[in-house]
């Protein structure tokens, strides 16, 4: 079990990982959508403004795309291996998965608030106050979860270990999330 929570890239890969990464992408996009949830990072889950129905697909997919490039470049560099572009894409879009449950906690516990100074802070009820700690604490982890697969797909499909692996993966996250807030910044703004 644990296996399938955290390395499943040892059982699916390539185009059968890319297809379940692609429909994973789709479902949690659709209930961010519903739910008014937006995926605006690599790893970041909000509850936030409506804006246009589209923008709730292309961010999942922008984030994907943002972490697979600079996975594979420095896949590339790194690795002595043949890397295939196709595990790469398959396997990080199979680790975002994930995202659908922290789509879901938000839509479930996290009211839409308006914060502007600390005088809001102070008057929000102990309900909205524990949903907020429900969903920052199930966040974190779920994060982490994302974070731990896609270092296995990562490490797996670029036949990467130790500190190469680690080091070259830090860069490509940090890479993505850049590149990720960037472009939705971009999106959200035009």
């Amino acid at each position: 079990m644990k296996t399938w929570l955290f390395n499943p890239f040892k059982f699916i890969a390539g185009n059968k990982a890319l297809l379940l990464g692609i429909g994973a992408m789709l479902i949690s996009a659709i209930l961010g959508y519903l739910g008014k949830v937006h995926q605006d990072g690599v790893i970041d889950v909000h509850k936030g403004r409506i804006t246009a129905p589209y923008l709730y697909i292309i961010e999942p997919f922008t984030d994907w795309i943002c972490t697979v490039i600079p996975l594979y470049i420095f896949g590339r560099l790194a690795s002595v291996s043949t890397i295939r572009f196709i595990d790469i894409a398959g396997t990080a879009a199979l680790a975002r998965y994930p995202a659908i449950f922290a789509v879901i906690i938000n839509i479930l516990f996290v009211p839409f608030i308006n914060i502007k100074g600390l005088a809001d802070i102070q008057n929000i009820s102990s309900g909205t106050m524990a949903g907020l700690v429900i969903s920052g604490i199930a966040g974190l982890f779920i994060i982490i979860w994302i974070i731990a697969l896609l270092y296995n797909a990562y490490s797996i499909s670029a036949n990467l270990k130790g500190s190469k692996a680690i080091w070259t993966f830090i860069a490509s996250m940090l890479i993505a999330e850049i590149f990720s807030k960037v472009i939705l910044i971009s999106l959200f703004n035009s």
